[in-house]
């Protein structure tokens, strides 16, 4: 274990209560991993809290102090190719927008909730079923689904303004 990890705050979730997944360095070796941890401003919320050391704006040039509490260190966290997510992203706008879970169990359950009234509709309920999934158990996806829809979008407008493929 570092005394000392450092990390951007472009890696701190939006939600860093309870046990998070985050990218950080060890400040002596600069090993560079994926960790599940708890992370705190205050020292004493955690167990066994290791400085964390949080860099800010634009440049990164300005530090904050936190502290982190690693659960395991050096998760297992599959690559995203960048190819296969922009051919979902492509085929997404282009293709119909059901998904089929094709489970009765399933249906049966988020139809409840529905009739219940804590979601209006099925799609409603299974969209917020798998964002949240994915924001627990694959930020790193999130983030990165964000950067290559946000060039793709940039692509096609600048396509678009300078006369190219037509689009």
């Amino acid at each position: 274990m570092s005394s000392q990890y450092i990390t951007s705050e472009d890696h701190l979730p939006a939600d860093t209560s309870g046990e998070v997944t985050i990218q950080v360095t060890n400040q002596e070796t600069k090993e560079i991993f994926q960790t599940r941890a708890r992370l705190s401003q205050d020292r004493g919320e955690l167990d066994e809290p290791i400085p964390l050391t949080v860099l800010r704006g634009p440049h990164e040039n300005t530090e904050e102090q936190w502290y982190i509490e690693v659960i395991e260190a050096d998760i297992d966290v599959t690559p995203i190719d960048d190819q296969i997510l922009d051919r979902c992203i492509e085929e997404s706008r282009t293709k119909s927008d059901v998904v089929t879970v094709r489970s009765e169990d399933v249906r049966a359950l988020v139809t409840y909730l529905v009739e219940t009234g804590e979601y209006d509709s099925v799609s409603e309920a299974v969209r917020t079923f798998v964002r949240q999934h994915l924001a627990e158990t694959r930020p790193e996806l999130l983030e990165r689904y964000v950067e290559r829809r946000t060039t793709l979008e940039q692509e096609d407008l600048s396509r678009q303004l300078i006369g190219g493929d037509g689009k």
